[in-house]
């Protein structure tokens, strides 16, 4: 178990969860990523299938750039390449001089009017497309990917498939990422009502964008029916998708058992015990790989790692000392 001890606020995992996306951190996040911001471009990424993924990107405005690292970031479930935990971070390493690239997965950050087709969780070929297009579309020297929960997923399964898709990942660094879906689902169905109604009002309001794109496709009034996570998920799949069931769905997309088995990128993996969201004892049924590195902390929350409002939180300074090394 690695060191991180927050200050004793911080030490509640709701109050460090909670707070991290709180306004004042969002004011914080503004504030500090205001050039990174300003000096990002919006990329359309053209993938196979006329699936088109929007994102942005960020090259330092001089001559090195391509001998600086690319860093693509990836957010959580209903996040965005604006989410509040990345932007921070995604700033120090840009006054660094890497070139970031932050992506929105299919239906986030306002894109629902790209695709037709619905996101969910088991779309890892055109993530994959897209890591491709990032990697070969910016210089660099070395290329790193950074993922919270839902993007923590993601990233570890990008790791899986880097040698049968050419793709040459320095390392991967997965906060807090969903490992086993089920035990995910069923546990956020089950804590806090702030966290469930969270997420299902932030749900609900995506699909109602998607539907006013796509009318004819989307069932508004079904979709305002819905009254928890589990039976939210169920609906959309089987109306939408090619799943048959919640189950096939959820191991569609798990990372226990063998499904690291052939992962080729040092990943270093960061898990909180006391998470709310992701069950911290799903690590446990990751496979051994010598390239999956687990780091167990007492604290953290879910994507928290507090030290302070308006300051880099804990894993952030991890992640700047690993790269600086």
């Amino acid at each position: 178990m690695i060191e991180y001890i927050p200050p004793h606020i911080y030490r509640n995992n709701h109050v460090n969860t909670i707070t991290a996306s709180s306004t004042f951190r969002k004011v914080y996040a503004q504030r500090v990523s205001k050039r990174l911001r300003k000096e990002s471009e919006s990329v359309v990424l053209e993938l196979e299938n006329n699936i088109r993924l929007q994102g942005f990107s960020s090259i330092p405005k001089n001559k090195h750039s391509h001998k600086k690292p690319l860093v693509m970031m990836l957010h959580g479930w209903l996040g965005c390449a604006d989410s509040v935990y990345l932007l921070p971070l995604a700033t120090a390493l840009y006054d660094q001089g890497c070139n970031i690239f932050r992506l929105n997965f299919r239906d986030h950050g306002h894109t629902q009017y790209l695709n037709e087709g619905l996101f969910h969780s088991c779309r890892l070929e055109e993530i994959l497309q897209a890591t491709a297009n990032v990697q070969n579309r910016i210089p660099h020297s070395n290329f790193y990917i950074i993922g919270h929960s839902l993007g923590g997923n993601f990233a570890l399964r990008i790791g899986a498939h880097a040698n049968e898709n050419k793709l040459n990942i320095n390392k991967i660094f997965s906060i807090c990422p969903v490992m086993n879906p089920e035990n995910a689902l069923n546990k956020t169905d089950s804590m806090l009502k702030i966290y469930s109604k969270y997420y299902l009002n932030r749900w609900k309001k995506m699909l109602q964008i998607k539907h006013q794109f796509f009318p004819d496709r989307y069932d508004l009034k079904n979709i305002k029916r819905q009254k928890n996570l589990n039976e939210m998920t169920e609906n959309l799949l089987l109306r939408h998708t090619e799943f048959n069931s919640l189950q096939e769905y959820l191991a569609g997309y798990s990372v226990t058992g063998d499904r690291l088995k052939t992962l080729t990128v040092n990943s270093d993996v960061f898990v909180a015990e006391d998470d709310p969201v992701i069950p911290a004892k799903d690590h446990e049924n990751l496979y051994p790989s010598e390239y999956l590195n687990i780091h167990l902390t007492q604290y953290g929350g879910h994507c928290g790692y507090m030290n302070g409002l308006f300051n880099l939180n804990w894993i952030d300074n991890k992640i700047i000392n690993q790269l600086n090394d």
